[in-house]
């Protein structure tokens, strides 16, 4: 009898644990992530950060300190700031082939985010007028005899 008294009380005692680990662990994840943040912003780097919770699974962030169109710009603004007339013809080359890079990149960027915007205007007007007049007669009026077109 004793020992049945005994696994409540020790199920209890170990969901009491469970529950102090989890709340230390919430609490020491919250300061982890506050400091990875504040060093990803501060010293422009990006930072991954890994928490093992009390159960064994993990848990991944990750802090990006310098967004991405902003590195391409200080790449662009680099190379296009170099001074050309103090190098020799393979170096000029060269540049020229690292600013027709740069270049391809700027444009492939631009037509991925003109894409975006097309889509996302099509996708506004993806539907058809039959479809936006029961929209509009369902919302105007109580009428049951407005049909339903998928």
């Amino acid at each position: 009898m004793e020992t049945g008294a005994m696994k409540p009380a020790a199920a209890a005692d170990n969901t009491r644990q469970q529950a102090q680990q989890q709340a230390l662990f919430e609490t020491k994840h919250a300061e982890v992530l506050s400091e990875a943040r504040d060093m990803a912003r501060e010293f422009g780097v990006d930072v991954h950060a890994v928490a093992f919770r009390p159960d064994g699974t993990a848990v991944r962030h990750e802090f990006l300190g310098i967004g991405r169109e902003a590195r391409l710009k200080g790449l662009i603004s680099r190379a296009v700031a170099k001074d050309v007339s103090a190098m020799g013809l393979e170096e000029v080359t060269a540049h020229e082939q690292h600013l027709q890079r740069l270049r391809s990149l700027v444009a492939h960027e631009l037509q991925v985010k003109a894409a975006k915007a097309r889509a996302a205007a099509a996708e506004s007007t993806k539907r058809s007028p039959e479809q936006q007049e029961v929209a509009g007669a369902a919302a105007g009026s109580s009428s049951s005899k407005t049909r339903r077109i998928e």
